[in-house]
């Protein structure tokens, strides 16, 4: 093991013991190990993924509340009509919110399609969603999909009573492999109970 990864593998535990907040990259503890990665199925003009949203900075309020799970499709044609650019992503998640099933989707327009990467967005000026503006990149090279929401600022974006506020300025995730995630969360719930 070389120093700089020692240097890193310590100060990685030194946060930890202190209670810090570790980026998605390296692990929170010295048993637990960076996420697994949703598996990225390439077909050229046509991609797709599915797993859980999962936030680089995780803690309690970053956790989502529901128990959800994604499923990303990106074309590179047919979508002109739809979201006003051929090429598109839609992201469909479910969840049981309160004991019933709920199923969201969403269609960005996608502003790059190259060989490394594919970046949707939907818009940051946009009226809606009040809060929040999107915006989806997927790493061709290393398979990684991470989403980036970004609060919009300025008048008519405040939301009811300012409540968006509660939003931090900006919060990425990481498309995660569903199985894994669960039993992480699983995993953690009698922690919580107590």
């Amino acid at each position: 093991m070389n120093a700089r990864r020692t240097y890193a593998t310590l100060a990685v535990v030194f946060l930890a013991l202190l209670g810090k907040e570790v980026p998605f990259s390296r692990p929170c503890s010295a048993q637990e190990k960076p996420a697994k990665l949703a598996e990225l199925n390439n077909y050229g003009d046509f991609l797709n993924a599915e797993g859980v949203w999962r936030a680089d900075n995780l803690n309690e309020k970053t956790e989502n509340a529901f128990p959800s799970v994604t499923r990303l499709e990106c074309y590179k044609h047919g979508g002109k009509d739809l979201v006003g650019s051929d090429s598109y992503c839609m992201q469909a998640n479910a969840e049981i919110v309160f004991g019933h099933p709920h199923i969201g989707v969403t269609y960005y327009p996608v502003i790059a399609w190259d060989k490394d990467r594919v970046i949707a967005a939907d818009s940051p000026t946009a009226a809606f969603p009040i809060c929040i503006w999107s915006q989806l990149t997927i790493n061709l090279r290393d398979h990684s999909i991470m989403a980036t929401d970004t609060r919009k600022l300025g008048k008519g974006h405040e939301g009811l009573g300012n409540s968006c506020e509660a939003y931090p300025l900006a919060q990425t995730y990481h498309l995660v492999d569903s199985a894994e995630e669960f039993a992480r969360r699983d995993s953690q719930a009698p922690a919580k109970e107590k």
